[in-house]
């Protein structure tokens, strides 16, 4: 296909705002469309490109579905959203069992005051780890800034999660340094149930934060490097 077609289908596309990653995905498929319609139905460009964008017209049409967000998205994008989430969520699920596995057994091997400083230690490492994976991908991660307008893939949205969860990460860390005798017992079940939840879960909130943070951010350099070679086509921020 030729140049100017390929941008009509293209500029088409990016009206629709969809992620990058995604878009060149679906140009794939439009072109290969439009190819199928010329070559076997006898159809000139424009006839077989507005053919292609009817039938693809309610997958990219956004609308509200009465859901929380108020956001006006389309279904497809509804669908490739769900697929990402659901792919960072069970790599946080699998992984998280790991750190769990560590406080527990700490729980059992050390005193109070040396478990809460184990306790902390593990959680400090998840947070600096994924710190350490955004600085040394950065140059990557900054294309984000450099096309503000435009989604490079929806995995950007969610690279940030390490940060958003600090707040709680210090009230863990100020929980465990001035009272670690009160959250061992509390996590030995030597209290009301009600107690030993709220103790667990902003643990479990930073774990699980922290993985799914890194499992963002390793989708989005994957995901990245497909779309590297399509930023020309795309206008920097001024």
């Amino acid at each position: 296909m030729s140049d100017q077609p390929q941008s009509e289908i293209r500029n088409y596309l990016l009206s629709k705002k969809l992620p990058i990653d995604v878009l060149m995905e679906v140009e794939d498929h439009f072109v290969t469309q439009i190819n199928e319609l010329q070559n076997h139905e006898q159809q000139d460009f424009n006839q077989a490109f507005d053919k292609t964008k009817n039938s693809w017209q309610n997958e990219l049409k956004p609308y509200w579905n009465g859901s929380l967000s108020l956001e006006d998205v389309s279904d497809f994008m509804r669908k490739v959203r769900k697929e990402n989430e659901i792919s960072n969520l069970q790599f946080a699920l699998k992984w998280s069992v790991l750190p769990l596995i560590m406080i527990f057994t700490g729980l059992l091997l050390f005193d109070a005051e040396k478990f809460g400083i184990f306790t902390i230690s593990i959680l400090i490492a998840m947070e600096i780890a994924v710190f350490i994976n955004y600085l040394h991908h950065y140059q990557d991660f900054k294309l984000v800034k450099k096309y503000p307008n435009y989604t490079l893939t929806w995995h950007q949205h969610s690279i940030f999660i390490f940060i958003i969860i600090l707040s709680p990460t210090i009230n863990i860390f100020e929980r465990f340094l001035n009272s670690p005798e009160k959250y061992q017992n509390l996590l030995l079940l030597k209290g009301n149930i009600s107690e030993f939840i709220f103790t667990l879960l902003p643990i479990l909130l930073l774990i699980f934060g922290s993985l799914f943070s890194y499992s963002s951010q390793k989708n989005y350099l994957r995901q990245i490097q497909k779309v590297k070679p399509y930023l020309k086509h795309l206008k920097l921020s001024n």
